[in-house]
Formats: structure tokens, sequence, C-alpha cells
């Protein structure tokens, strides 16, 4: 088929055949099945990445976190405002009211922020994450929404489905920087500094050269890592350091090593 001049352009290369957004449930591009997940909320403090589990996985996901950083005199001052209000309702003592928890809950958080800021020098954001799992059949989706619910539940975070935003919970997840505001308003979550941290997202969940040489274990998974320091269209050099304590059979590593390439290396070695 022959084309005139200025009736194909680059972007009909990579544009959809296809579009489907008859269902609320997920949408249909090119027969590829879509679905968001809206991380609704989940722990203010973390030991470890959150996101850790999910990136781990072989499931088929793409994964967004937008920051919006606050104000912090204006969130000391409104918390300040909060603090004292809920402090009176909470010493009137009612017994007939039902949400006295849900009011202690937030006194005890409020406070909480405010120390974490004035004491600690945290600073607050809004944090928002959003998880979208495609696939090319409809139950296959299915099984793996659950299965990232289930991951998510177990690392204490809350997922809610976007159901009829299923269209901006897509674009959200793909490489345009769009919060849409007819969802950011249901991830929207408080998060200090210390908090944000635990969302680093770029994290090796193996790491395996086909000829290299066993360096140890990763310490996230337990998965052997295998590296080739030979390899200079991957690696800039071949040199490498090995530190350890006094008997630790360095000597016998490096040796290894230039046994197994007939290279010799600068050898540096720190006891």
């Amino acid at each position: 088929m022959e084309f005139k001049d200025g009736a194909f352009y680059d972007k009909d290369f990579i544009s959809p055949a296809y579009i489907n957004l008859n269902n609320p449930k997920y949408m249909e591009i090119d027969e590829i099945f879509y679905s968001t997940l809206i991380c609704v909320n989940y722990y203010r403090e973390q030991e470890d990445l959150i996101l850790k589990n999910l990136i781990d996985t072989n499931i088929n996901m793409n994964i967004s976190v937008f920051y919006e950083k606050k104000d912090n005199y204006k969130t000391i001052r409104e918390l300040t405002y909060h603090i004292g209000n809920v402090g009176v309702e909470l010493k009137e003592n009612n017994p007939n009211r039902q949400d006295i928890d849900i009011a202690a809950f937030s006194y005890n958080d409020a406070k909480y922020i405010r120390r974490e800021m004035q004491i600690n020098n945290e600073d607050i954001y809004y944090m928002y994450i959003y998880l979208t799992v495609f696939s090319k059949d409809k139950k296959e989706l299915e099984y793996l929404l659950n299965k990232v619910e289930g991951i998510s539940q177990s690392r204490g975070i809350q997922t809610r489905r976007a159901y009829f935003r299923e269209e901006q919970g897509f674009f959200t997840t793909i490489p345009l920087m769009q919060n849409n505001n007819e969802i950011k308003n249901v991830a929207k979550r408080n998060v200090l500094t210390s908090g944000l941290v635990s969302t680093y997202p770029f994290i090796s969940s193996s790491i395996f050269d086909e000829n290299g040489i066993f360096i140890g274990t990763n310490i996230y998974n337990n998965s052997l890592v295998f590296i080739d320091r030979y390899n200079t269209k991957k690696y800039k050099n071949a040199n490498i350091c090995i530190f350890g304590t006094s008997g630790a059979r360095k000597i016998f590593l490096y040796k290894t090593f230039n046994f197994k390439k007939q290279i010799t290396w600068n050898r540096t070695i720190y006891n």
C-alpha cells in the first residue's frame, strides 16, 4: 500500500487500532485487558520498601507514584487548630458518642505528625500510588488482580479497584505524568519524609549473567548472584574490591577468579 505525503505520521505506527471502554471493570486495547488498583491507605511508618513484594513478582503491571509537598507552616497551624478542637470534644466524655474512638485516633495521629515535623524536621507530602495490571485474558486478569490485592494487604496497603474510572487509571500509570483529578482524591494520603523513602521503586530482584561467577546471595530474596565482570559491553571494567574479615578466604576467592579467566586483576583486598 502506498501512502501520500502527509497522510501517515509517525504517531500512527504506535497508535492502537482498537480501544474498548464499554466495561466498567477494565479497558481493552488491542486485545489486552487493563485494570487499575488505587492504593487508598497504608502504614505511615515502614521498615521495608512497601513496593518490594510487588516488584519482585512476575506480574505484568505498571506502577505510578506521585508526590505533592505541603507547606509545613500552614500544616502545623491546621494541625494545632484540629488538636485543640478535638481535645475539647474528648474532654466532654459524652457516653452517647459513637465516634469517640475515631476522634481519639485522629487526635493522636495529628499530635504525632506535628511532633515529627517540629522536633525531627520531617516534611509532609500528599502521596498517590496506582497499580495497573494487564493481561491478554480476562480470567487471568481477575486472578492477577486478586493476587496483587493479597500481596498489598500483606504489606498493610489497602486498595480499591478503579471501576468506571479505568481510562483515568490507565493514563495515570503511563509515562505522561498525569495524576487525574477524578481519582486523585481517592488515592490522596498524608505521609512524612521517613515514610516517603519506603516507596523507593528501583529494586533488583535478581542479578544473573549467563557466563558470570558466583558472588553471593541477594539479601532481599536470597537469589543467587552471578556477575561476569569481563563483559565489557555491560560493565565498564573488570576491577573488583573484596571486603571481609581476616580468615574469610578473600585470597582464595581472588585466585579462583584469576584461574577462571586467566586474567590479572588489580588486586585490592581489604580486611
